[in-house]
């Protein structure tokens, strides 16, 4: 019966199904998360130069690399350095 299971179709994508599942769980025991659910930030600190710079974020965005877009709640756009930042809830 197992045998007639792994020959179909069906068995190919059940047992492809298990493999994925049991990799994500070994993934989350080894202390790592699988999927990044954090997307909203209220407050970005940035130091730029011993400059500190505080921004209460509307919107933001990520791009390729090492930078984000920051629009604060007053409407002024920030291209920042994700190195020099950092986000917070």
């Amino acid at each position: 019966m197992i045998e007639k299971l792994i020959m179909s179709k069906n068995g190919v994508h059940i047992i492809g199904a298990i493999m994925l599942f049991v990799t994500l769980i070994l993934l989350t025991g080894c202390n790592k998360q699988v999927f990044d659910t954090k997307y909203t930030y209220d407050k970005a600190i940035c130091n730029y130069d011993g400059d500190k710079l505080e921004l209460e974020i509307k919107k933001w965005l990520d791009y390729d690399g090492e930078q984000i877009q920051i629009i604060d709640k007053d409407g002024s756009t920030y291209l920042v350095s994700a190195n020099k930042c950092y986000l917070k809830s």
